[in-house]
Protein backbone atom coordinates (compact mmCIF):
# COMPACT_ATOMS: atom_id res chain seq x y z
CA UNK A 1 0.00 0.00 0.00
CA UNK A 2 1.12 3.94 -0.51
CA UNK A 3 0.57 4.28 3.16
CA UNK A 4 2.79 1.10 3.74
CA UNK A 5 5.64 2.82 1.32
CA UNK A 6 5.65 5.77 3.38
CA UNK A 7 6.39 4.68 6.74
CA UNK A 8 8.54 1.93 5.61
CA UNK A 9 11.23 4.51 3.59
CA UNK A 10 12.05 7.34 6.34
CA UNK A 11 15.53 7.49 7.02
CA UNK A 12 16.38 5.89 10.52
CA UNK A 13 18.49 6.96 13.06
CA UNK A 14 19.82 4.82 15.51
CA UNK A 15 21.53 7.09 17.66
CA UNK A 16 18.65 7.70 19.57
CA UNK A 17 17.82 6.01 22.38
CA UNK A 18 14.55 4.07 21.89
CA UNK A 19 11.40 4.65 23.47
CA UNK A 20 10.71 2.57 27.04
CA UNK A 21 8.98 -0.42 27.19
CA UNK A 22 4.94 0.11 27.55
CA UNK A 23 2.43 1.57 25.96
CA UNK A 24 3.00 4.46 23.71
CA UNK A 25 2.04 7.85 25.19
CA UNK A 26 -0.26 10.69 23.26
CA UNK A 27 0.14 13.62 25.16
CA UNK A 28 1.67 17.16 24.00
CA UNK A 29 3.76 17.50 26.94
CA UNK A 30 1.01 18.76 29.47
CA UNK A 31 -1.44 20.55 26.70
CA UNK A 32 -4.44 18.44 26.01
CA UNK A 33 -3.77 15.18 25.03
CA UNK A 34 -4.92 14.08 21.16
CA UNK A 35 -7.99 12.43 20.64
CA UNK A 36 -6.61 8.88 19.78
CA UNK A 37 -9.11 7.53 18.12
CA UNK A 38 -8.90 10.20 14.86
CA UNK A 39 -4.85 10.08 14.77
CA UNK A 40 -3.54 8.27 12.06
CA UNK A 41 -0.71 7.73 10.06
CA UNK A 42 -1.68 6.31 6.43
CA UNK A 43 -3.81 3.70 8.37
CA UNK A 44 -1.57 2.87 11.14
CA UNK A 45 -3.15 3.97 14.11
CA UNK A 46 -1.87 6.15 17.13
CA UNK A 47 -1.82 3.32 19.43
CA UNK A 48 1.29 1.48 20.26
CA UNK A 49 2.80 -1.06 22.65
CA UNK A 50 3.18 -4.71 21.84
CA UNK A 51 6.94 -5.99 21.24
CA UNK A 52 8.91 -4.40 18.69
CA UNK A 53 11.50 -6.00 16.57
CA UNK A 54 14.11 -5.57 18.81
CA UNK A 55 12.27 -7.08 21.92
CA UNK A 56 11.59 -3.81 22.93
CA UNK A 57 8.52 -1.52 22.44
CA UNK A 58 5.90 -1.97 19.43
CA UNK A 59 5.66 0.45 16.61
CA UNK A 60 3.12 4.21 17.84
CA UNK A 61 4.13 7.56 18.68
CA UNK A 62 5.90 8.27 21.15
CA UNK A 63 7.70 11.54 22.83
CA UNK A 64 10.22 13.08 20.16
CA UNK A 65 13.54 12.11 21.42
CA UNK A 66 14.57 15.05 19.89
CA UNK A 67 12.77 17.76 21.53
CA UNK A 68 11.54 19.63 18.29
CA UNK A 69 8.15 17.91 18.09
CA UNK A 70 5.22 16.31 20.16
CA UNK A 71 5.09 13.29 18.77
CA UNK A 72 7.42 10.87 16.47
CA UNK A 73 7.07 7.35 15.04
CA UNK A 74 8.91 4.21 16.42
CA UNK A 75 8.87 1.18 14.25
CA UNK A 76 9.43 -1.17 16.76
CA UNK A 77 13.61 -1.07 16.18
CA UNK A 78 14.30 2.91 14.85
CA UNK A 79 13.07 6.28 14.91
CA UNK A 80 11.47 7.53 11.69
CA UNK A 81 11.68 10.86 10.24
CA UNK A 82 7.36 11.26 10.58
CA UNK A 83 6.29 13.18 13.51
CA UNK A 84 2.91 15.24 14.73
CA UNK A 85 3.41 18.64 14.57
CA UNK A 86 1.90 20.65 17.58
CA UNK A 87 -1.72 21.24 15.48
CA UNK A 88 -1.69 17.52 15.19
CA UNK A 89 -1.19 17.05 11.65
CA UNK A 90 1.75 14.26 10.17
CA UNK A 91 4.61 15.85 8.93
CA UNK A 92 8.11 14.66 8.09
CA UNK A 93 11.02 15.71 10.36
CA UNK A 94 14.21 13.94 9.96
CA UNK A 95 16.50 13.15 13.27
CA UNK A 96 19.71 15.25 13.14
CA UNK A 97 23.03 12.80 13.42
CA UNK A 98 23.97 13.52 16.71
CA UNK A 99 21.81 12.36 19.80
CA UNK A 100 19.32 14.72 21.62
CA UNK A 101 18.55 14.06 25.25
CA UNK A 102 14.70 13.94 25.64
CA UNK A 103 12.92 17.34 27.39
CA UNK A 104 12.76 16.89 31.12
CA UNK A 105 9.43 18.41 32.41
CA UNK A 106 10.33 22.32 34.60
CA UNK A 107 9.97 21.22 38.16
CA UNK A 108 8.41 23.30 40.96
CA UNK A 109 9.78 27.09 42.00
CA UNK A 110 12.93 27.09 44.04
CA UNK A 111 11.46 27.93 47.45
CA UNK A 112 8.15 27.00 46.91
CA UNK A 113 6.68 24.55 49.64
CA UNK A 114 3.44 22.58 48.85
CA UNK A 115 1.80 21.23 51.66
CA UNK A 116 0.91 17.68 50.69
CA UNK A 117 -2.73 17.23 50.30
CA UNK A 118 -5.06 15.22 52.93
CA UNK A 119 -5.51 11.56 52.40
CA UNK A 120 -9.12 10.44 51.28
CA UNK A 121 -11.23 10.22 54.73
CA UNK A 122 -8.35 11.47 56.56
CA UNK A 123 -10.04 13.30 59.50
CA UNK A 124 -9.61 16.88 60.23
CA UNK A 125 -7.43 18.56 62.69
CA UNK A 126 -8.73 18.29 66.49
CA UNK A 127 -8.89 21.18 68.96
CA UNK A 128 -6.58 21.27 71.72
CA UNK A 129 -7.78 19.29 74.09
CA UNK A 130 -6.48 21.62 77.06
CA UNK A 131 -7.87 24.25 75.23
CA UNK A 132 -11.31 22.86 75.20
CA UNK A 133 -11.29 21.61 78.43
CA UNK A 134 -9.89 25.16 80.02
CA UNK A 135 -12.94 26.48 77.60
CA UNK A 136 -15.44 24.32 78.98
CA UNK A 137 -14.63 25.15 82.60
CA UNK A 138 -14.86 28.95 82.17
CA UNK A 139 -18.21 28.21 80.58
CA UNK A 140 -18.90 26.33 83.42
CA UNK A 141 -17.98 28.80 86.27
CA UNK A 142 -19.93 31.48 84.16
CA UNK A 143 -23.05 29.78 84.94
CA UNK A 144 -22.71 28.59 88.35
CA UNK A 145 -21.62 32.06 88.96
CA UNK A 146 -24.90 33.79 87.28
CA UNK A 147 -27.32 31.50 88.52
CA UNK A 148 -25.71 32.41 92.10
CA UNK A 149 -25.57 36.07 91.26
CA UNK A 150 -28.84 36.34 89.95
CA UNK A 151 -31.20 33.81 91.84
CA UNK A 152 -29.22 32.88 94.78
CA UNK A 153 -27.35 35.59 97.06
CA UNK A 154 -28.68 38.72 98.30
CA UNK A 155 -28.29 41.41 94.95
CA UNK A 156 -28.51 44.50 97.11
CA UNK A 157 -29.52 45.39 100.40
CA UNK A 158 -32.28 48.55 100.63
CA UNK A 159 -32.10 51.08 103.56
CA UNK A 160 -36.23 51.35 104.08
CA UNK A 161 -38.09 54.24 106.21
CA UNK A 162 -37.23 55.23 108.56
CA UNK A 163 -33.88 55.25 107.26
CA UNK A 164 -31.61 53.83 110.00
CA UNK A 165 -28.79 52.21 107.30
CA UNK A 166 -29.90 48.83 108.19
CA UNK A 167 -30.09 47.52 104.76
CA UNK A 168 -32.15 44.49 104.12
CA UNK A 169 -30.92 42.37 101.74
CA UNK A 170 -32.93 41.72 98.65
CA UNK A 171 -32.46 39.12 95.68
CA UNK A 172 -32.45 40.27 92.56
CA UNK A 173 -35.98 38.35 91.84
CA UNK A 174 -37.64 40.92 94.68
CA UNK A 175 -35.31 43.61 93.70
CA UNK A 176 -37.26 45.32 91.44
CA UNK A 177 -40.51 45.61 94.11
CA UNK A 178 -38.41 47.30 96.34
CA UNK A 179 -37.26 49.97 93.59
CA UNK A 180 -40.64 50.56 93.36
CA UNK A 181 -42.05 51.00 96.61
CA UNK A 182 -38.89 53.15 98.06
CA UNK A 183 -36.95 55.99 96.13
CA UNK A 184 -34.17 54.98 95.83
CA UNK A 185 -33.02 57.71 93.55
CA UNK A 186 -31.71 54.98 90.71
CA UNK A 187 -31.34 56.32 87.35
CA UNK A 188 -33.29 55.05 84.14
CA UNK A 189 -30.86 52.31 83.22
CA UNK A 190 -30.25 51.21 86.38
CA UNK A 191 -34.03 50.53 87.76
CA UNK A 192 -34.33 48.60 83.84
CA UNK A 193 -31.23 46.62 84.63
CA UNK A 194 -32.52 45.73 87.91
CA UNK A 195 -36.01 44.79 87.34
CA UNK A 196 -34.53 42.26 84.78
CA UNK A 197 -32.82 43.41 81.85
CA UNK A 198 -29.60 42.43 83.97
CA UNK A 199 -29.97 38.97 83.44
CA UNK A 200 -31.78 38.82 80.38
CA UNK A 201 -28.36 40.59 79.06
CA UNK A 202 -26.43 38.01 81.61
CA UNK A 203 -28.48 34.77 79.64
CA UNK A 204 -27.86 36.01 76.03
CA UNK A 205 -24.19 36.48 76.26
CA UNK A 206 -23.95 33.24 78.18
CA UNK A 207 -26.15 31.59 75.29
CA UNK A 208 -24.19 33.23 72.47
CA UNK A 209 -20.54 32.14 73.97
CA UNK A 210 -21.88 28.62 75.25
CA UNK A 211 -22.78 28.49 71.03
CA UNK A 212 -19.79 29.36 69.82
CA UNK A 213 -17.57 27.57 71.80
CA UNK A 214 -19.56 24.16 70.65
CA UNK A 215 -19.65 24.76 67.08
CA UNK A 216 -15.82 25.36 66.83
CA UNK A 217 -15.33 22.26 68.98
CA UNK A 218 -17.70 19.92 67.17
CA UNK A 219 -18.03 21.47 63.75
CA UNK A 220 -14.69 20.49 61.40
CA UNK A 221 -15.13 23.38 58.97
CA UNK A 222 -14.61 25.98 61.96
CA UNK A 223 -11.56 24.46 63.83
CA UNK A 224 -8.93 25.71 61.08
CA UNK A 225 -10.07 29.26 61.30
CA UNK A 226 -11.15 31.84 63.98
CA UNK A 227 -15.22 32.68 63.52
CA UNK A 228 -15.88 36.14 62.92
CA UNK A 229 -19.05 36.50 65.16
CA UNK A 230 -16.32 36.43 68.69
CA UNK A 231 -15.40 39.91 68.27
CA UNK A 232 -19.37 41.00 68.36
CA UNK A 233 -19.48 38.27 71.05
CA UNK A 234 -16.95 39.70 73.08
CA UNK A 235 -17.84 43.20 72.73
CA UNK A 236 -21.64 42.21 74.03
CA UNK A 237 -20.09 40.71 76.95
CA UNK A 238 -17.72 43.91 78.02
CA UNK A 239 -20.72 45.76 77.27
CA UNK A 240 -23.00 43.36 79.63
CA UNK A 241 -19.93 44.02 82.20
CA UNK A 242 -19.87 47.96 81.99
CA UNK A 243 -23.71 48.12 81.99
CA UNK A 244 -23.40 45.75 85.15
CA UNK A 245 -20.83 48.22 87.20
CA UNK A 246 -23.06 51.20 86.08
CA UNK A 247 -26.18 49.96 86.98
CA UNK A 248 -24.90 49.35 90.43
CA UNK A 249 -27.36 49.12 93.96
CA UNK A 250 -24.98 51.67 94.93
CA UNK A 251 -23.89 54.14 92.23
CA UNK A 252 -25.81 57.57 93.03
CA UNK A 253 -28.23 56.43 95.36
CA UNK A 254 -28.57 56.37 98.89
CA UNK A 255 -31.25 53.61 100.40
CA UNK A 256 -28.93 51.01 98.29
CA UNK A 257 -26.11 49.32 98.77
CA UNK A 258 -24.17 46.15 96.73
CA UNK A 259 -23.91 43.11 98.18
CA UNK A 260 -22.57 39.52 97.03
CA UNK A 261 -24.94 38.34 94.28
CA UNK A 262 -24.16 41.61 92.47
CA UNK A 263 -20.13 40.92 92.59
CA UNK A 264 -20.61 37.60 92.01
CA UNK A 265 -22.22 38.61 88.34
CA UNK A 266 -19.51 41.18 87.58
CA UNK A 267 -17.15 38.46 88.15
CA UNK A 268 -19.19 36.51 85.74
CA UNK A 269 -18.93 38.73 83.29
CA UNK A 270 -15.29 39.22 83.69
CA UNK A 271 -14.99 35.59 83.43
CA UNK A 272 -17.09 35.73 80.16
CA UNK A 273 -14.82 38.26 78.48
CA UNK A 274 -12.03 36.06 78.98
CA UNK A 275 -13.62 32.99 77.77
CA UNK A 276 -15.14 34.66 74.98
CA UNK A 277 -12.74 35.54 72.21
CA UNK A 278 -11.51 31.85 71.20
CA UNK A 279 -8.93 32.76 69.16
CA UNK A 280 -7.16 30.44 67.11
CA UNK A 281 -3.24 31.24 66.56
CA UNK A 282 -3.37 31.28 62.69
CA UNK A 283 -0.28 29.63 61.10
CA UNK A 284 1.87 32.00 58.82
CA UNK A 285 2.35 30.69 55.19
CA UNK A 286 6.12 29.33 54.22
CA UNK A 287 7.21 32.42 51.49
Amino acid sequence: MAGMAVLAGPTPSSSHPVPPAGPAIHDLGGKAPFRTRRLSWHGFPVRGGGVGTTGGPGPGWYPDPSGRQPLRWFDGGRWTAHVIDVRQQPQVDPLPDHPVTPPVPPGPPPQVSVAPAPAPGQPPARVPVGSLVVRCLALGGVAVLLVLGFLVLPYAGVDGFPRDFTYAPVRYPDLGVWLAAYDTKMGGWGRAYSKGLGALIALVVWAAVVGTALLVALVPRYRSREPWWTVPVFVLAVAALFGAMVASPGNGTVALRSAAGYFTVLAAHALLVVACPLTHKRRRRPR
